[in-house]
């Protein structure tokens, strides 16, 4: 993420920076995306580019975490979930915001071209776990956990494994779902299906799963 001088940036800097840097990173890809372009098109020194961020990979990060909270994809409404304590309506539940999720992540073609840039990357790149790290820090990942550990009260999640262990599997899981869909070798419909499963394979207790 952007050092902690960039908060205090101008908003129309900030928008500018993020505005080009998405589109050259949608466009041309993470690894065909010159910074120094980028810079140049902002209109601004190499040495304050510097200042706000370390380099391209802290700007992609960036740019992904601002286009995933600008969209309002990433809001879960966790006090709905509070409300159940039935392990089919939870699961019904889960299965009906995930799907949501993704059918709303496709209809914004510039937040899924970044995250095709993740998936092309590869899961070993260093992107894929600062990405990790600083997805632990979003209300998303708070609100998530919150459901998840309602579903361990209510006994329908499982508590034997640690939630973040289970997490970055899902993720792991769901980098690949995307890299077949972008090779077309799965359409929408199949990956969210199977993203899902896998989920609940993943959280639901043993006990409950045979």
């Amino acid at each position: 993420m952007p050092l902690a001088r960039y908060e205090s940036l101008d908003e129309s800097l900030k928008t500018r920076i993020l505005d080009f840097s998405k589109e050259d990173f949608a466009t041309h890809g993470y690894q065909n995306t010159s910074y120094n372009k980028i810079i140049q098109k902002i209109g601004i020194s190499k040495g304050s580019m510097y200042y706000y961020f370390e380099n391209k990979e802290d700007l992609f990060i960036t740019c992904l975490i601002d286009e995933l909270d600008s969209t309002g994809i990433t809001i879960f409404e966790s006090r709905e979930f509070s409300k159940l304590d039935d392990h089919k309506a939870y699961w019904n539940s889960i299965q009906e915001l995930m799907s949501k999720k993704w059918k709303d992540s496709f209809q914004h073609p510039r937040l899924i071209a970044l995250i095709h840039q993740v998936v092309s990357l590869g899961s070993e790149h260093p992107i894929v776990s600062k990405l990790n790290s600083e997805v632990e820090g979003l209300t998303e990942y708070n609100d998530l956990k919150t459901i998840l550990d309602h579903g361990v009260r209510i006994g329908t999640t499982r508590s034997d494994v640690p939630f973040d262990v289970l997490t970055r599997m899902s993720t792991e899981h769901k980098i690949w779902l995307l890299q077949e869909m972008n090779d077309q070798r799965l359409d929408a419909n199949p990956v969210i299906s199977q993203f899902f499963e896998m989920f609940k394979l993943l959280f639901e207790p043993k006990q409950l799963t045979m």
